[in-house]
């Protein structure tokens, strides 16, 4: 097993904590986007998508181009789909119970609540 990283690994699993930026995560998943493509399709403000990809971006999680006018936000597959599969093979072995996904509207109404609030998650 590899040496731990308390800062690192804190950084990574802070960027996913939480369901818009998971969200974006999903909606990344086979297509590049910009801000207001994201914001448009998870029915939220390009705010509050700009703020949560900002850590998700600072750990690499996302990538971004400029290829045009505006930036393109992407997966990095090369990160998500092993972190992807783990996750998977998790659940599957130990969280038989949470097989089920939530809901799109109970996700959206989740996440409409979520925007509402302000939270900080600082990086260093």
């Amino acid at each position: 097993m590899k040496e731990f990283c308390n800062e690192a690994y804190y950084m990574i699993f802070s960027a996913l904590a939480n369901r818009t930026s998971l969200a974006i995560v999903d909606v990344l998943r086979d297509d590049r986007k910009t801000v207001s493509e994201i914001a448009k399709k998870l029915e939220q403000e390009e705010k509050v998508i700009a703020h949560n990809l900002k850590p998700l971006t600072h750990c690499a999680i996302i990538l971004s181009e400029s290829p045009g006018k505006e930036k393109v936000h992407f997966l990095n597959k090369e990160i998500v789909e092993p972190l992807s599969e783990l996750l998977a093979f998790h659940v599957d072995k130990y969280c038989p119970s949470f097989k089920e996904c939530i809901s799109p509207e109970k996700l959206k109404e989740y996440m409409k609540g979520e925007a509402a609030k302000i939270t900080f998650i600082e990086h260093e």
